[in-house]
Formats: C-alpha cells, structure tokens, sequence
C-alpha cells in the first residue's frame, strides 16, 4: 500500500490506539473509529500487567516491544509517564520448573532482564511469601504495571498530533464490501467512511497493602495474580495460565455472557472472596485487609488462548486483531506497531503464528 491511502481503525483499545498512532506517524491518512472513548471497552479495565515471560517466543518478543513503546510515550506522547516497574514475580511447581528455565535463558537472548531464582532466594526476595510447592521463581526487574487508560488515552492523542481522524461516540454497524474487497464500514447513524483497508481492532461489542504485595505477581500453583495499585489497594483475580501453553481450568469464573455490550461489570463479594481465599497459604497476610468493590472486563478468547491478528482470508483489505486472550494490553502497542507494518507493508513474520488462517479446516 502507498502512503496515502486511507485506512480506517475500528476500537480505540490499545491495538487499535497504537495501530492508528504507527499508521500516521508512517504517513498513512487513517481514521478511528471508537464507538464510545479510547480504553472504553477491555483496555481500560485491564489489570495492565508487563512482563517478558511467555513460553511463546513471538509472545515475548511483542511483550518486550510493548514495554518499550509504553516506556517511550513521554516521548512519543509529551505526557508523563504511564509505567511503574516495581517488577514481576512469578513461581511454579515441578511440572513446570524446566520449561519455565528454558524460556527465562532465551527470553535473556532476547534482552529483557529476568533471573531464576531458587525456591531460598525468592524467600529472602519476598518475605511474608509462602514456599509451598515452590520449585523455581523468576524475577522481572524492569516490569509491572502500566496505568491502562492514561496509556492508551495517550497513544490516541499522539496519533491525533500526528494527522489521525479520531471519531468518537461512533458506531461501526457493519462492514462495506465492493466484490471481494473490503471498501469502508457503515455507521449506526447512516454515515458510510470509504478506505481501502480497514483494522478491527474492536473488543466484543501504597500503604499496607504495597508491604504484603510490593511487585507484581503471578503463581502458577495457586492459579492468581496481583499487583499493588497506586491508591493503596491490590488487585487481585484468578490466573488460567495464559501463555504457558497449560489452560488451568480450575482457574476459571464462567459467567454467561449473551450480549458483550450489556454485561455485569460487578463483582459480587462472594467471588471476591473466592479469589481472596486462593492467597491464603502463599501470602496470609492478603487475609488481613479489607475488600473494595470489583470490577469485570471481557476477555475476548480464541479456541486456542492466542491472539487472532493478521489479514483475513477472502476479503482484500480487511485486517483483523481480536481475540487477545488476556494478552493484550502488554503486546498491544507492539502488536499495533506490526499490523499497521501488515497493512502497510505487507507480512510481519513475528505475526505469523496469530494468522486468521490457522483455524482454516484441514
């Protein structure tokens, strides 16, 4: 595709913001389509952790980009900063000790910090923690959290400095095709937008608790995670093992969920308490404090928990990031990098494996 050419982004989440950002900056006229704000849909209820670790090497390599685009937006943005790296904790049993070792070497090859420690070491690095069924710890010092609203907010307002149409309060009702090209959406007011390529990006539809949680966490055994939040508080839920190749299915909340723009963004006590009570032996002094109301987002799953990005098969022009599977907010300004590269530029190898196509039947 040529500079110049008009491509239109549907959801201001944090792929869509930062597809849209790259695509200016590249010199591409590129419209967002976002049908409330910028991080109003998953982005923003994101617990935005950042980390390197993953099993899946493309996995890493975008996590590690995506610290790297989020790091720079005092840049990019000429806004503060949207990053703590107060680090990222993680431990596992036996049954994942070699593999988790083997992914920590390589992910080092790829220039992120993250040492192994022995179950000793993450006692002396975490006092207060448990070492129940502890085989090996790995430890993040670069990483964290990032503030998922400021963050995406600003990637869209970069994009905007940079020439980008940003159109909020806009309903993408469907698509518009001319044969078997894609040639615009339609909008729930009538209002038809023309491109010749278009993104979707869209969703379906320190006080005491910094000393008892003081870096982010992740525990392979008791299938949770946390972080400290700058008000004081930790948030906490359930961990089904995203990105370690093993789904924990004891992990899991199922909630119904028939229209993905009228849902319960509550917690009910009683689930809070559910994931309180999965601290109790690693961290007994999670028991202790009190519980604020929580919240839910949707986590937009694939069959096989990865991302679905790449080119869709027999629609010229329609591109297509979805089904981040609790990956996207630390991939997503990388992943928004490489499809804008997708769109213009054609293939992005580290895109490959999240192709459309591989759900193709055989």
């Amino acid at each position: 595709m040529r500079n110049g050419s008009d491509v239109i982004v549907v959801g201001a989440g944090i792929v869509g913001s930062s597809a849209t950002y790259h695509l200016a900056a590249s010199g591409v006229t590129v419209t967002l389509v976002e049908q409330t704000h910028p991080a109003g849909g998953p982005s923003g209820k994101s617990s935005a952790l950042l980390h390197a670790f993953y099993l899946m090497p493309e996995l890493s390599q975008l996590a590690i980009r995506g610290r790297e685009i989020l790091v720079s937006l005092p840049e990019i943005s000429g806004e503060g900063s949207f990053v703590t790296e107060i680090g990222m904790m993680w431990v596992c049993g036996n049954d994942n000790e070699a593999s988790w070792k083997s992914a920590a070497e390589r992910i080092r090859g790829e220039g992120a910090l993250i040492e192994t420690l022995s179950p000793q070491a993450f006692a002396d690095a975490a006092p207060g923690f448990a070492l129940d069924n502890v085989a090996l710890a790995l430890w993040e010092p670069e990483y964290g959290y990032a503030d998922a609203f400021g963050a995406t907010n600003a990637i869209a307002r970069a994009a905007k400095a940079r020439g980008a149409r940003v159109m909020q309060n806009s309903l993408v009702e469907r698509l518009v095709k001319e044969g078997d090209r894609i040639s615009g959406v339609a909008l729930a007011d009538g209002t038809v937008l023309k491109a010749d390529a278009v993104v979707l990006a869209a969703s379906p539809g320190a006080g005491k608790a910094r000393q008892v949680m003081p870096f982010a966490w992740c525990d392979d055994i008791s299938c949770n995670y946390a972080r400290p939040d700058n008000d004081g508080v930790i948030l906490a839920g359930t961990w089904a093992g995203g990105g370690t190749g093993v789904r924990h299915e004891q992990a899991g909340r199922p909630r119904f969920v028939d229209n993905p723009d009228d849902y319960m963004e509550g917690v009910e006590e009683a689930e809070s308490v559910e994931i309180l009570e999965t601290f109790a032996t690693r961290v007994p002094a999670m028991a202790d404090l009190g519980i604020r109301p929580g919240y839910a987002g949707l986590y937009d799953m694939s069959p096989d928990d990865l991302p679905v990005i790449g080119a869709m098969p027999g629609v010229d022009g329609l591109f297509v990031s979805a089904g981040s599977s609790g990956h996207g907010f630390k991939t997503g300004p990388a992943v928004g990098e490489a499809v804008a590269r997708l769109v213009t530029e054609g293939a992005q190898p580290i895109l490959a494996p999240f192709s459309p196509s591989r759900f193709k039947a055989a």
